[in-house]
């Protein structure tokens, strides 16, 4: 079971990741499109609007929510699966981040006992950051470990940057790989530095709108001591655009080959796939919440 938790924790850690990266880069450029494909922007100016525009597309993602089908495969040595779980959840989001509430596991409702454990726990959530936005707080922890757009260029080089069409759209992609002379300072730090892969961007909307990347080195939780995620592990994510207005998540893909508590070896492949996005308020998720008590 203790390994079990660790497995768990270590699909997580790669969640973490790509909501923390999708959040500093979910808007890049300022232009209107065209059906022209123009000069290339200045890459520095590209993620200097990104926290310009951060609260607004904050805002629209808090307008939504969705269905996730998670599916987690482990795998043995060979590569073939020893066993699957599928998890179904409510998604919305508060101030950017991804709520999710449990409510299904593989293919069966959640038992009464489940499902009110896992209401409090979101409900818990939803009272923190109302408790926080009205007293404009964050979690000190949570700062330490926000990256910023300056530390990001600095985290990681993008090259090449060129046109390419990705879903009817015309969008710009760069290649990037860890910066040699950046020193992480946090695990999150840590984690983006290791990272090398290809990133498309909607120039109009500037949102990131599909990301792959790899580990270009091992990366360690506690030191090694809680678990290694070894170099190679790989991730997709894509969004799509939802009426006309915004690009949500619409697929994330992980594989991962570690090792947990010094002890046993783990390897695992990871998706989900989200899909019915709908207009919410949050006040709505309260009332499901409680009427479910």
């Amino acid at each position: 079971m203790g390994s079990r938790r660790v497995q768990v924790r270590v699909f997580h850690t790669i969640s973490a990741f790509l909501g923390a990266f999708v959040a500093l880069a979910v808007g890049l450029a300022s232009q209107q499109g065209s059906a022209v494909r123009r000069p290339l922007p200045d890459i520095k100016q590209l993620f200097s609007d990104v926290q310009e525009h951060q609260k607004q597309i904050e805002s629209l993602v808090d307008q939504y929510s969705c269905t996730e089908n998670e599916e987690v495969r482990e795998l043995d040595k060979k590569g073939q699966v020893k066993k699957t779980i599928v998890r179904e959840y409510e998604d919305f989001y508060l101030g950017g981040r991804l709520v999710r509430r449990e409510v299904k596991k593989d293919g069966k409702p959640l038992s009464p006992d489940e499902q009110k454990k896992e209401d409090s726990r979101v409900e818990k959530r939803i009272r923190e950051y109302e408790k926080k936005k009205s007293a404009a707080e964050e979690d000190a922890a949570k700062k330490k470990e926000k990256i910023d757009v300056s530390t990001f260029l600095r985290i990681s080089n993008f090259t090449h940057p060129r046109w390419e069409e990705y879903r009817q759209h015309d969008v710009i992609v760069f290649d990037f790989a860890p910066n040699p002379d950046y020193r992480p300072r946090n695990k999150t730090e840590d984690l983006l530095h290791k990272l090398a892969g290809t990133l498309w961007v909607d120039d109009e909307a500037r949102q990131v709108v599909r990301l792959e990347a790899h580990l270009s080195d091992t990366y360690k939780l506690a030191g090694g001591l809680l678990a290694s995620i070894r170099k190679g592990a790989s991730l997709v994510m894509e969004q799509a655009k939802t009426n006309e207005e915004i690009w949500l998540p619409s697929y994330v893909e992980a594989h991962f080959s570690a090792r947990l508590l010094l002890l046993a070896s783990a390897l695992g492949d990871y998706t989900s796939r989200f899909s019915d996005y709908k207009k919410f308020r949050v006040e709505t998720v309260e009332v499901t919440l409680k009427n479910n008590k």
